[in-house]
């Protein structure tokens, strides 16, 4: 549900699917492919509703599965890379423009 909700744009109700990462991450699925796209997901809900920091967590804990799951070179890790890069490059602006304030 949570994917569907970030795919129609109510990110605020795909974000509220943190509860499920929780028991994921309490679970044996921690490793399967289904977290990490849920990880993804509330990841750039995350970024939706400008939570930088929460992306991070997500992004780095999706990137941490897929690498050892899935290689460096894989696709979907490649695309967490990119989502990664993006978020630390967004981090540093807004620290940046704190900084400056």
């Amino acid at each position: 549900m949570g994917v569907m909700f970030h795919m129609v744009g109510r990110y605020e109700e795909a974000h509220n699917f943190e509860n499920v990462v929780a028991k994921l991450r309490a679970g044996s699925e921690r490793k399967s492919t289904f977290f990490r796209v849920v990880l993804n997901q509330i990841g750039l809900s995350s970024v939706q509703l400008f939570k930088i920091d929460e992306v991070a967590e997500f992004f780095e804990e999706a990137r941490r599965i897929l690498e050892q799951e899935c290689g460096p070179c894989h696709q979907d890790t490649l695309g967490v890379y990119s989502n990664l890069a993006a978020t630390y490059d967004a981090l540093g602006r807004e620290r940046s423009f704190l900084e400056a304030t």
